[in-house]
């Protein structure tokens, strides 16, 4: 028995020791229930931001927790951070206090390092960079064909790639063309001007007005600069052969302003047109719907053409009214008063002055104030005129890159001696006339309007047409069309443009002669590499006497065309 009493003291406390220590655990940690709390709201809490105690309030705290519970717990069994532990008292403390969300284990953005009143506002899908496309594509053309110029019989090959990496473009145009009649290789391309760096039809950086930076050295093309007052379809090659090498650039600053310019002709004999625009976006960083989206530029242009222009008895001349050089200024803005994913609209207006007073213009109006119907300008004496304009251009772009246009109407106004949008390609097939029309030029207004489509990228078509309210020699019509029609069907390509300018009745809109300009190429894609079709050219060519003469000629091929 003496034995039986402490065995069965000691069963009793062996069963009943660890009930009674797991309730002084549960007793001690009876108020730091937190500890088990759902693991995805612990990581909720941790991205809080505890609010600021002073310690005047930690040192009275309203319910003071136990010391002995707190002294009691066995740390070593739950591991408690010491921003954990002090939690419960300042969620006590600050019951009031409103959270802090902000994660302060989180890096610092650019929007907080420069605030988003100092960054410049991102310009709108610019309507003067035309309709967004698809990325141009690196592809090598080569012809083997015939061809008639001047009356002369041609038979050659023609090498025509186009490389294009990312903002890189270079595209070649080498003619190998042998004369049947006179029984040699054809040299005329590589004389005058630029020589063999015609051989370069373009080399480009960058897209206008979607990239900061762009450059293109080589063929202009439907050139404007600004809003198109004063240089607009302006083109800087009259002769496919002959083709002039130019430069078209413009760089902008994120955003807030930059530089535009054009160089017509790098032919070292003649310092030719040259225009540059200067512009700013003064509200871009303000953020503000609609005004961040005003431009305000001021274009300078400046032409002292003395090229040598050959002649029908084998000699050469040169323009008489660009001799003392002649200049030009423009001041213009543009805003774009809604944007919306389909709809963009757009409204811009300028002023525009001519400064080509010489003693030949006036001397030469001076002239035509003698012939009978002179008008009232030429008869009152020549001086630099000026107009104005204002206009609006409307974008529609469906939903899938399906259908896209742009429809541009301006309203024109002008006083004597002022033909608006001057320099377009008339400007280029010939200056003097286009400069002395000047002189007979009265006051009024005009019209200029411009559609341009495409559909699924593969149809594009488009055309202009500046017309003043009374047409006539003096103040002409200008008529532009263009059409891309690529792959239809996988079989059938089309490209063309045609330009018709120094109008003086639109009767005459399509008839071929010194004042116009056509290119046409039809291809028929046999495979997926071999090609036949037919070039049609309307252009300056260089005739049997040398002379620049206004002529067509066809050329039917065969070919390969390889998308790289």
């Amino acid at each position: 028995m003496k034995l039986l009493f402490p065995l069965l003291c000691l069963v009793f406390t062996t069963l009943l020791l660890p009930n009674q220590l797991k309730a002084q655990e549960e007793d001690a940690y009876a108020d730091y229930s937190y500890l088990w709390e759902d693991t995805k709201k612990k990581k909720k809490k941790k991205k809080e931001k505890p609010a600021q105690v002073t310690p005047e309030v930690i040192a009275t705290p309203t319910e003071p927790a136990p010391i002995q519970e707190i002294t009691t717990a066995p740390v070593d069994s739950v591991q408690i951070s010491p921003m954990e532990s002090i939690n419960p008292v300042l969620d006590t403390l600050n019951q009031n206090s409103p959270p802090i969300t902000e994660d302060i284990t989180a890096e610092p953005t650019e929007e907080d390092i420069v605030p988003k009143e100092k960054k410049s506002a991102a310009p709108s899908n610019d309507f003067r960079a035309g309709l967004p496309g698809s990325e141009p594509k690196s592809t090598i053309n080569a012809s083997l064909g015939y061809t008639n110029i001047a009356g002369e019989n041609f038979v050659g090959l023609t090498l025509a790639p186009e490389f294009n990496f990312g903002k890189v473009g270079l595209g070649l145009h080498i003619p190998i063309l042998y004369n049947l009649n006179a029984q040699e290789i054809r040299t005329e391309i590589f004389e005058d001007g630029v020589g063999p760096a015609r051989l370069i039809r373009y080399v480009r950086y960058g897209t206008q007005k979607r990239d900061p930076y762009y450059f293109l050295i080589g063929e202009l093309d439907n050139i404007m600069m600004g809003f198109g007052g004063l240089v607009n379809n302006y083109s800087n090659t009259t002769s496919y052969e002959k083709r002039k090498l130019g430069l078209h650039f413009d760089v902008n600053y994120r955003g807030l302003g930059g530089i535009e310019g054009m160089y017509s002709d790098f032919d070292p004999s003649s310092l030719n047109l040259f225009a540059i625009r200067p512009y700013v976006r003064p509200l871009a960083t303000t953020g503000i719907p609609v005004a961040s989206t005003l431009e305000i530029g001021a274009t300078y242009l400046t032409d002292k053409d003395q090229t040598k222009i050959q002649t029908s008895d084998s000699t050469s001349t040169k323009y008489i009214f660009t001799e003392p050089g002649i200049s030009a200024f423009n001041i213009d803005a543009g805003i774009t008063v809604l944007q919306v994913p389909f709809i963009q609209i757009d409204i811009f207006g300028g002023f525009s002055k001519l400064n080509v007073s010489s003693q030949p213009l006036i001397d030469a109006v001076a002239a035509i104030a003698t012939l009978p119907g002179a008008s009232d300008a030429a008869t009152d004496g020549f001086k630099n005129g000026q107009g104005f304009s204002v206009g609006v251009n409307f974008r529609f772009h469906f939903i899938a890159d399906i259908l896209s246009t742009d429809v541009r109407i301006e309203r024109l106004s002008f006083k004597d001696h002022f033909i608006p949008q001057f320099f377009d390609t008339s400007y280029e097939l010939n200056k003097d006339l286009r400069i002395l029309n000047l002189g007979s030029a009265e006051k009024q207004g005009g019209m200029y309007g411009s559609l341009t489509g495409h559909i699924i990228q593969k149809v594009k078509l488009g055309g202009s047409l500046m017309i003043p309210d009374n047409i006539s020699a003096s103040s002409p019509a200008l008529v532009r069309l263009h059409a891309d029609v690529e792959r239809l069907a996988n079989k059938i390509s089309l490209h063309g443009s045609y330009v018709k300018g120094n109008l003086a009745t639109l009767k005459d809109a399509f008839k071929f002669d010194e004042n116009s300009l056509a290119k046409v190429r039809f291809v028929y894609h046999m495979n997926k590499f071999l090609t036949a079709g037919v070039d049609y050219y309307w252009a300056f060519a260089i005739d049997e006497n040398g002379a620049y003469k206004a002529t067509s000629y066809v050329s039917p091929y065969f070919g390969v065309s390889i998308e790289l």
